[in-house]
């Protein structure tokens, strides 16, 4: 009997890659599960998969504890991703409370026990359980709920060392025997598939128009391909099974499409503008993140804004990749980040924009206040109103601006005190301005006292820009249509010069609102 190790260590030169070998593991029971017979990606998902476990099993066996939290080794639990955990749970529903990959491990053996991990559980319960179908498939080199490596060895008398099987041995994995008929064309594919009510069937006809388009990509244009593709997922008639693999077919194909399809979406006389649109969406994050690396790489300001069109014609599915961009190091790439979220008008985008709002380009900053004024709500206004402290002064102008166009009565205090700061010759003449504007927007009339206060303020006459302060006020007096601004406002008008016309206008303006006449 061959002597084995059996206290299991993770290797010493890298703890991580065990989550790692776990993760391609769980990525190649998808595949299988996804992917139909003869598609490359299952065979290479399980080539990386096996590839990670014979690097962790070059000194001895693993060992794997099964609980419904994770895995186990040596007792203490896998700190691992949601791909671990949901690869943990598909072993624990299928009663598989450890799991014992062996030095030897080969190929065909791991083949076998993804392909059973996609089997339905109740069935495989029915068949005596995954233990018991391995030993029946011959698998020698991976047990399930046998733990003592010293009972493995003496229940497998009869491998042989050296005898490895390749994928091409698993049924589920091999090409199908079907060859792909080249002589119909796409066109009558696409018919086919769309009138065709068998799932396998559709699921052959699916691959042999992949197989015939990689052969003649001309026969048909690919987005007329595309978007027949599309409506077949979206018919709420077909069979679950059918839409979906319209949709990976679709997916399939527009990989290969991806350069094409941007390349019109940047031409100035493309016509076809909505339909990529529609592709794009269906696609999700994956086409999200084309449209977004084209960005960063377009010249023209015509190219940059077609593309910007097409993620916000995305919505939801372009949120995420926006987000992650925001974190790269070109600030021109930021801000255009930053623009189309304001366009998304995602209130969950919110916090997000915190890090380019205080970003060492102001540019950028301004870029930030801008979106957060479209998306709105009292989460951008509690963003905004610190930036009144701002030493910059086209920042907070820009905040004052933004929180005016939201009419937000929570920063009418903050404004408030912005416009009454000390401030004898005026520097800040162009700040108070906006501040002014910004209260007549909102249109709250708590603030008629103070700004009554400021139109009887005697200042320094510093090139006439007191009088350009007040002659703001009252025209901000008239817009808010207070009658209690009334005696102020008749009192100056009866003078002359810029300062008595504001307020006779502003008296027309509270008697338009009032609806009465004041003498």
């Amino acid at each position: 009997m061959k002597k084995k190790l059996l206290k299991l260590v993770p290797p010493a030169e890298n703890p991580g890659f065990l989550v790692q070998a776990l993760v391609e593991l769980h990525k190649a029971v998808k595949g299988a599960g996804f992917y139909p017979k003869g598609h490359p990606y299952r065979t290479e998902t399980l080539q990386r998969a096996y590839d990670c476990l014979k690097k962790l099993l070059s000194d001895r066996e693993l060992v794997l504890g099964v609980n419904r939290h994770g895995f186990l080794l040596t007792g203490e639990p896998v700190e691992g991703n949601n791909m671990v955990q949901q690869l943990a749970h598909e072993c624990f529903i299928r009663r598989i409370a450890n799991i014992s990959f062996m030095q030897d491990l080969i190929p065909g053996d791991l083949g076998v026990f993804v392909q059973l991990l996609n089997c339905d559980p109740q069935k495989g319960a029915a068949a005596g359980g995954l233990a018991k179908e391995l030993e029946d498939r011959g698998v020698r080199t991976v047990w399930v709920n046998e733990k003592d490596l010293a009972s493995i060895w003496a229940k497998r008398p009869g491998y042989h060392e050296g005898v490895q099987e390749g994928w091409d041995s698993i049924p589920s994995l091999g090409v199908p025997a079907t060859q792909v008929n080249q002589q119909r064309g796409i066109g009558e594919l696409l018919v086919l598939m769309a009138g065709e009510p068998s799932d396998a069937r559709y699921q052959e006809l699916g691959r042999e128009l992949m197989a015939g388009y990689q052969v003649d990509p001309q026969q048909v244009p690919v987005l007329t391909i595309l978007e027949e593709l599309l409506r077949q997922h979206q018919e709420p008639e077909r069979s679950l099974p059918q839409r979906e693999y319209a949709l990976f077919t679709l997916d399939h194909l527009a990989d290969g499409a991806a350069d094409q399809l941007l390349n019109a979406l940047e031409g100035r006389e493309c016509e076809e503008r909505e339909s990529i649109h529609r592709v794009l969406a269906a696609l999700g994050g994956k086409g999200a993140y084309w449209v977004i690396q084209r960005i960063c790489l377009a010249e023209g300001l015509f190219e940059r804004k077609s593309l910007a069109a097409a993620l916000v014609a995305l919505g939801q599915a372009a949120i995420a990749p926006l987000i992650a961009m925001l974190k790269d190091e070109r600030w021109y790439v930021v801000r255009n980040m930053v623009a189309i979220i304001g366009e998304l008008r995602c209130a969950d985008c919110v916090l997000a924009l915190k890090r380019p709002l205080y970003h060492h380009d102001v540019r950028v900053r301004k870029e930030a206040i801008r979106a957060l004024m479209k998306i709105g709500g009292e989460a951008s206004v509690l963003l905004l109103l610190p930036l009144l402290d701002e030493e910059d002064e086209g920042v907070v102008r820009h905040a004052i601006l933004s929180l005016g166009l939201m009419r937000s009565r929570e920063a009418v205090p903050a404004l408030l005190k912005l416009l009454d700061r000390r401030d004898i010759l005026l520097k800040e003449l162009g700040v108070k301005k906006e501040v002014v504007t910004a209260l007549g927007r909102i249109g709250d009339r708590r603030v008629t006292p103070q700004l009554l206060k400021t139109l009887g303020t005697r200042g320094w006459p510093v090139l006439g820009r007191w009088l350009e302060l007040k002659v703001a006020v009252a025209s901000t007096l008239g817009m808010l249509g207070d009658e209690t601004a009334i005696a102020a406002l008749t009192s100056l008008a009866r003078g002359s010069g810029a300062l008595a016309e504001a307020c006779r206008e502003a008296l027309d303006a509270i008697e338009r609102i009032s609806g009465g006449t004041h003498d």
